[in-house]
């Protein structure tokens, strides 16, 4: 008997399917859904909430991967044969996660993480050690940014500690930006396949975003001042190093051609250097370009460790009392024990070990996967974290994504990526830093590769 269910699902940040999946998981710890409740077609749960059957499909496929339910063929969709019991949704999730190999998230590897124990020991014999509990001004500590200072001035910034504000992490330092910059409705500018957490803020904020061509070589400075001719920007959103997704390095010309464009038009240049640190000596910041319209944001999350959530936003004197005042509003201020963990670290050498090593292990799995990969067109630099892999007209990236998830193997689609109505690229983000072993990243990438050599997939997606 089919069971009349209808997922409590309400809009937010992450994809409508992930939401459904997450419904169909706590339904199924609460006891609302039982083992073996026939589940609602694809075609009547989509109309039930008015979205695309597709949504529907994709959710069924991800919570069969999850272990969550099964299909008898004919017969529909079941819950999974075991109750999930005394289990939260939250672990039911966890444990169906690590039974995969996610190349799909864009983790560091944990195992190359600083030494932890060793710097809580540092600390603990201070005599001052007390003071890191207590609330800190909203910028941070004179002394933490000027530690944020250093090391932006190793990778080529010339900034002063005065100009940086310590953030709880690089996707907070863009929030405060944006909240600070713009209003709503007001157009920004960005890759025509960007920083999904930039999407994300865009929508909350009712903010215009709008992408711009891009090749190899990243953003196509013509493009760019085509939409400046025709419409009024307020801002252009970048990532010049290692891009995400597509790995792109904005050439030195091209981000000059990019700094005087912003100088001609008015307009904002917010600066991403995120993954800045794992490149051998890259072209100079655009922000040093033009140092008095642009907005500078890093993190260590991942090039030293993820777990300090630590960003440090560097802004001409002109913003800064508007930004400390959006700093202050999100997050009042920033934990001061994280901070100087990150700052001695800096100060010591630390940091820049780590990042080495990053280089070093990032580069043994760049040519592991690009061994695999050889005889199809990818993007991948030596010492990056991910392949953005173009598939071939066989596979539809979606249809890629379902049947590397039925073996297993979790991996991005272009389209999470893909900015506006912009045509999505038919391909996948494929991370490689994320899995601990690089036995368990061959397996993964070895499936992912049997899938382009096999058979020929569906060219859509069939109900």
């Amino acid at each position: 008997m089919t069971i009349d269910w209808t997922p409590d699902i309400q809009k937010g940040e992450e994809p409508l399917y992930l939401t459904i999946v997450r419904a169909l998981a706590n339904d199924i710890s609460s006891g609302a859904l039982d083992p073996d409740n026939r589940l609602p077609t694809h075609r009547e749960l989509a109309d039930k909430l008015g979205v695309a059957i597709g949504t529907i499909t994709r959710a069924y496929t991800e919570a069969e991967l999850r272990g969550l339910i099964r299909g008898d063929g004919r017969r529909g969709t079941f819950v999974g044969g075991r109750r999930a019991g005394k289990k939260s949704a939250l672990s039911t999730l966890a444990e169906a996660d690590n039974q995969a190999i996610n190349l799909s998230a864009n983790h560091p590897t944990y195992r190359e993480d600083p030494d932890l124990a060793a710097a809580l020991r540092r600390l603990a014999r201070r005599q001052d050690v007390q003071q890191l509990l207590q609330y800190t001004p909203s910028p941070g500590y004179s002394r933490h940014r000027a530690a944020g200072a250093e090391w932006l001035k190793s990778l080529g910034a010339d900034v002063s500690p005065e100009s940086i504000i310590i953030t709880v992490g690089a996707q907070h330092g863009l929030l405060v930006i944006f909240m600070t910059i713009a209003a709503r409705g007001d157009l920004i500018l960005a890759e025509e396949h960007t920083y999904p957490g930039v999407k994300a803020i865009a929508e909350r904020l009712g903010l215009q975003l709008n992408g711009i061509a891009a090749d190899k070589d990243g953003i196509i400075p013509d493009a760019l001042e085509s939409l400046c001719r025709q419409k009024k920007v307020r801002a252009l959103y970048c990532n010049p190093t290692l891009q995400n997704p597509t790995n792109s390095i904005i050439p030195e010309e091209r981000r000059r051609r990019i700094a005087e464009i912003a100088e001609k038009y008015d307009f904002i240049i917010v600066e991403d250097e995120i993954l800045r640190p794992l490149v051998n000596n890259p072209p100079p910041l655009i922000s040093s370009m033009v140092p008095d319209r642009s907005l500078l944001v890093i993190s260590p999350s991942k090039v030293i460790t993820p777990g300090l959530r630590i960003g440090y936003l560097s802004a001409p004197a002109r913003y800064l009392q508007k930004l400390i005042d959006c700093q202050c509003l999100t997050n009042l201020n920033t934990a001061a024990l994280p901070a100087e963990i990150l700052a001695s670290w800096i100060e010591d050498g630390t940091a820049e070990e780590i990042i080495k090593r990053r280089r070093q292990e990032n580069n043994r799995r760049y040519r592991l996967a690009m061994q695999l990969f050889e005889n199809h067109e990818v993007y991948a630099h030596e010492t990056g974290c991910y392949l953005w892999l173009h598939l071939p007209e066989e596979w539809g990236d979606m249809e890629f994504i379902f049947e590397a998830h039925r073996r297993g193997v979790l991996t991005a689609p272009s389209e999470i990526f893909a900015v506006g109505n912009n045509k999505k690229l038919n391909a996948v983000r494929i991370a490689l830093s994320t899995t601990p072993r690089r036995e368990t990243l061959k397996a993964g990438l070895e499936i992912l590769a049997g899938i382009l050599t096999g058979q020929p997939g569906p060219k859509s997606v069939t109900v």
